[in-house]
């Protein structure tokens, strides 16, 4: 045990730079004040919306309008039908 507490005994402090807990302050407080403007955070808020909802119009105008293969095959008359006279 003894020997335990003569090593305890050689520890020596560490000496710290001055400036060091002013550098680590002044890391800190930056990271702090780099955060976005409301204005910006508004704005992409907004855009984002925008988008989904414009992306929702399409996607429910594109349901209403669906064009299968045998409309357009009909519209180019491509379809064998029976009828020689119409």
């Amino acid at each position: 045990m003894e020997d335990f507490l003569k090593t305890l005994e050689s520890i020596k402090q560490v000496e710290t730079p001055s400036h060091l807990y002013m550098r680590v302050q002044q890391k800190i407080k930056n990271k702090l004040n780099n955060s976005v403007s409301m204005r910006t955070a508004y704005s992409m808020a907004a855009s984002l919306i925008f988008l989904i909802v414009l992306n929702s119009i399409i996607v429910m105008d594109s349901n209403k309008t669906k064009v299968t293969d045998s409309n357009i095959a009909e519209s180019y008359q491509l379809l064998p039908s029976n009828n020689l006279y119409k």
